[in-house]
């Protein structure tokens, strides 16, 4: 295992957050030869209480192909549903909206069903403690929308969730 910054394609260093790509070469049908899984992790340094030889990592932060880039801040849409599932009064359902004003300037605006009993007229208030709670946690400012309960698609599959309508 190798961890990988997704851009460069040069090793990260200890600590740093990098793409997952694995070599097997003891597979005999089909080996993997630097197979790219696009698992963004870190490595965890130091041997298992197991006395495992294997290298660690850490848990799997997100996908390098889901990121996107906002005011020069990389944000990959599991940090934001990380964000959203601790905060109560909305359901499971968002989009994440990226636009390019005539300014020049990218905003960023998520979309973010109200929970199914939900009064509309706390909205407002919802949403400005969402947007504070995404500042905070990806350093970038963004709008918060309430949306009816049940008005976002839902899929068999896995919903599309960024939708960029940058140039």
């Amino acid at each position: 295992m190798e961890l990988l910054d997704p851009d460069t394609l040069e090793p990260v260093r200890e600590g740093e957050v990098g793409e997952m790509v694995y070599t097997t070469l003891r597979k005999e049908g089909a080996p993997l030869i630097r197979y790219r899984s696009r698992d963004l992790t870190r490595a965890i340094s130091g041997t298992c209480a197991c006395r495992s030889i294997l290298p660690r990592h850490d848990k799997l932060l997100g996908r390098s192909d889901d990121m996107f880039i906002i005011r020069g801040v990389n944000i990959y849409p599991g940090h934001i549903d990380e964000i959203l599932s601790r905060q109560a009064g909305i359901g499971s359902e968002y989009q994440i909206h990226l636009r390019r004003r005539d300014d020049g300037k990218d905003y960023m605006t998520i979309k973010v069903e109200r929970e199914s009993a939900g009064d509309p007229n706390r909205d407002a208030k919802l949403s400005t403690r969402i947007e504070a709670a995404i500042k905070q946690g990806v350093l970038v400012s963004g709008k918060v929308e309430i949306v009816e309960y049940h008005s976002l698609p839902r899929t068999d599959r896995k919903s599309q969730r960024v939708f960029d309508s940058r140039d």
